[in-house]
């Protein structure tokens, strides 16, 4: 699929590098200690290996350079940075970033004003077939060549295409070059029990699935992927109506509602500024891994383009039109390569710049204390963070599981994709009558709070382009536009406070996610710990449409105070069970054990 050209105007004028962030980054560096790759430690094959990295915190009124100094004594120990500043709340500790052994970890930990814990790495738990989890590293004898030539309906060559197989022994992996040809190396004699293929291309394309393929060492194979625009053929030069978008009442919107005054920070892989959609419409970023204020405009993954163009997508009636297309986007990049400390930086930029929602897209398999207190720093002081929920098939990630977050979840819909497409893969054994389903891949557990579309959504992906990706933050991007629109436009958020100090607070967020909540559709036929309290609609939540019938009458966790009250804790029968007895009075379940 051709490439959408920006516009001649070019991209929207930025602001100068600094800023808060900055200043308070540079004034919080210690002298003599830079963020850059510090020298490999050595093994005797010559290949180097990482340091651990862990957070120290010092109780209040700890300063972060009086830390650092501290710490930089220590021999074994390398300061990384600090993270804190003199206008952070005096209850938040300061907090120095380390490079050290376990060992010595450990010896911290023990000295009682210190606080010590791994610096854990940022992920999205990538959709994955769980099948590849447990296999070999490597063919111990001799290996087949198999030859992929992959090309889209129309017969061009798709370059950048991820090719993988599942076999006996290990799953190949390649990707195509310009000729649209990958060469996949599996053992001897296993391409005869190969189970599956898949192939993603970059953009433009859906994915293909082949079921059990045959595939002869020697002989090319032919794969072919569907453009996007064989399946919305008005697509890019008219505007693409999305399954996401009906699903949650977008589209029943007066057109005037469109998030004018509010301030959104996507908290993920960057952005692709110079994508056409997104001409003029980011305000600003931050590349916290790299720190500066320049390199944000790179999206790595292609996600946070994907997400930003969902939210903010210029409304010129072509590519994709965002959700909430007047709202101020902010850019935190947080990965590749990022850790619980470069979240907790993003956090402190929401705050130092009044945010009104961050959308947090990645997250940390374990809970984090320092993260956890920074989350609720950033909810007291009016930012309401919506998180994805996790993509691993396993828990709930955190900041998502913490309460005060808004968890969000993804759902799919029957006959938004190609039946042989990468997507039907994700179809699970539960599917409502109306086709929504939870895919496979979607983390779960009690603390979720709702869902949102995120299977198959087309949106935009780097660096002009566009093609459809799974996954939670894809999801929490639809919720998050939702937010700003009910912040921008519900009569309970007046406009012209919105940047007051006094509504700036927890009761703030908390209305927010209890607007949002209060008109989830419930999906009785599915799980709730799999679906929360089911899908938004924003007309509901603007009250431009009628409310839900059995929508959950109790407030779930991201607006409760007390966590043993609400579904982050073990109490979710509270909201559900007598949800599910009133659907089953109503002839809505056959199966209510519950009901009486």
């Amino acid at each position: 699929m051709a490439e959408r050209k920006p516009p001649e105007r070019g991209r929207a004028e930025q602001r100068p590098p600094g800023g808060p962030a900055e200043a308070r980054q540079q004034a919080d560096r210690p002298e003599g200690h830079e963020r850059a790759s510090r020298a490999n430690r050595t093994g005797r094959g010559g290949v180097g290996t990482r340091p651990e990295r862990y957070l120290v915190a010092a109780a209040p009124p700890a300063d972060a350079r009086a830390l650092a100094a501290r710490l930089d004594q220590d021999a074994q120990i390398t300061v990384v940075r600090t993270i804190g500043s003199a206008s952070a709340a005096s209850n938040y500790p300061h907090i120095a970033v380390i490079e050290t052994t376990a060992e010595r970890a450990g010896a911290l930990a023990r000295e009682p004003d210190l606080h010590v814990e791994t610096d854990q790495r940022l992920s999205y738990g990538i959709p994955a077939d769980p099948a590849f989890a447990h296999v070999s590293v490597a063919p111990a004898g001799e290996v087949d060549q198999i030859t992929v030539r992959v090309r889209d309906d129309g017969g061009r060559p798709v370059e950048h295409a991820a090719v993988s197989v599942l076999c006996a022994g290990f799953p190949a992996i390649g990707f195509t070059g310009p000729d649209g040809q990958a060469e996949l190396m599996m053992p001897a004699g296993a391409a005869a029990s190969a189970t599956v293929m898949l192939v993603r291309p970059a953009r433009g394309c859906w994915p293909t699935r082949i079921i059990r393929p045959v595939l002869t060492p020697g002989v090319p194979v032919a794969v072919v992927c569907n453009r996007i625009t064989t399946t919305y053929p008005d697509f890019p030069e008219h505007g693409l109506d999305s399954w996401g978008t009906r699903a949650m009442g977008f589209g029943r919107l007066p057109p005037t509602h469109r998030g004018s005054g509010v301030r959104v920070a996507l908290v993920g892989s960057g952005v692709a500024a110079g994508h056409p959609d997104l001409a003029d419409r980011i305000a600003d970023g931050r590349d916290v891994v790299g720190e500066d204020d320049k390199s944000w405009r790179r999206d790595l993954l292609g996600t946070g383009t994907h997400e930003a163009v969902l939210i903010a997508g210029r409304d010129d009636g072509a590519g994709v039109v965002g959700l909430a297309p007047e709202t101020e986007v902010h850019i935190c990049r947080t990965v590749p390569d990022g850790r619980a400390s470069d979240l907790i930086e993003a956090l402190d930029y929401c705050i130092d710049l009044q945010v009104d929602v961050a959308m947090i897209s990645v997250g940390i398999a374990e809970t984090s204390p320092l993260l956890s207190q920074k989350v609720q720093h950033a909810r007291a002081r009016g930012v309401a963070c919506i998180a994805a929920a996790g993509d691993s098939a396993g828990p709930i990630t955190y900041p998502a599981a913490e309460p005060g977050v808004l968890a969000v979840g993804a759902v799919g819909q029957l006959g938004s994709f190609p039946a042989d497409s990468g997507h039907a893969a994700h179809i699970s054994a539960q599917v409502a009558p109306d086709g929504l389903f939870v895919p496979a891949f979607a983390s779960t557990g009690p603390g979720l709070d709702c869902c949102a579309p995120g299977v198959a959504i087309v949106s935009g992906l780097p660096p002009a382009s566009y093609g459809p990706l799974d996954g939670s933050g894809a999801a929490a991007a639809h919720v998050a536009a939702a937010a700003a629109l009910i912040l921008a436009h519900h009569p309970r958020f007046r406009p012209e406070q919105r940047r007051g100090a006094a509504i700036r607070d927890v009761s703030r967020v908390d209305h927010l996610f209890q607007v949002i909540l209060a008109a989830c559709r419930p999906l009785p036929f599915l799980d709730p710990i799999r679906s929360g309290a089911g899908v938004p609609d924003v007309a509901v939540a603007m009250g431009l449409a009628p409310q839900w019938p059995y929508s959950a009458p109790l407030m779930p966790a991201a607006v409760a105070a007390e966590p043993a009250l609400t579904w982050h804790g073990h109490q979710a029968t509270a909201v559900m069970e007598p949800l599910r007895a009133a659907m089953w009075s109503a002839g809505l379940l056959t199966d209510c054990p519950d009901a009486g």
